[in-house]
């Protein structure tokens, strides 16, 4: 039963149901802006607290990598030392034979030319000396270098031989051989002179 007659125009019925859906569809429209605007501000405030947390985590882990660091550059400056180490070790085994090769070159040079030496051969040249616990008996490896050549007088050899006692270097020096043979007429000597440490 109805209780009201709509005695309006139908024009104006429908001014007024387009006045009333146009009012809630701006209601609906304003709703769906205000969700969205919503979340994004949510997401907004979640990306800072993100942000922050993360800041504050590269804060804190930042003195560990400082140390992480440090600890690879000196792991990097072992490792310079190290070969440095194997440098200095590689020299200071070859400093003996280096101070061998310049005194004999020195001696040889002083005969101005009379001397060659044609074969060089060290051994041993690091001489140990070991002690046993019981006897206190000495076992002793000595060094050598044992040098040979050709020379134009025995004069000569044996100057080259006093050179070589008179260094100071060798405990003891020998001539083992010096033997004289004619080549183009000329007399020559073959040497052979063993220096021990």
């Amino acid at each position: 039963m109805k209780t009201a007659i709509n005695l309006l125009p139908p024009r104006l019925r429908r001014e007024r149901m387009l006045r009333r859906r146009g009012f809630q569809w701006c209601l609906v429209l304003c709703g769906v802006f205000a969700a969205v605007w919503g979340a994004r501000w949510y997401k907004l405030r979640e990306y800072d607290a993100l942000s922050q947390q993360l800041e504050a985590v590269s804060r804190e882990g930042r003195p560990a990598q400082v140390m992480l660091r440090e600890i690879t550059e000196m792991r990097q400056q072992i490792e310079r030392l190290q070969h440095h180490e194997i440098v200095a070790r590689e020299l200071d085994q070859r400093r003996q034979i280096l101070a061998l090769l310049g005194l004999i070159a020195s001696a040889a040079s002083d005969s101005d030319g009379r001397l060659r030496i044609t074969n060089l051969q060290a051994t041993d040249l690091q001489a140990t000396h070991t002690e046993s616990e019981r006897g206190g008996s000495q076992e002793t490896n000595v060094g050598a270098v044992t040098l040979s050549g050709v020379s134009l007088d025995s004069q000569t050899v044996a100057a080259f031989h006093d050179e070589l006692i008179n260094s100071g270097l060798f405990s003891d020096v020998k001539l083992i051989k010096s033997n004289e043979r004619k080549e183009s007429g000329l007399a020559m000597y073959d040497y052979e002179v063993r220096c021990e440490l």
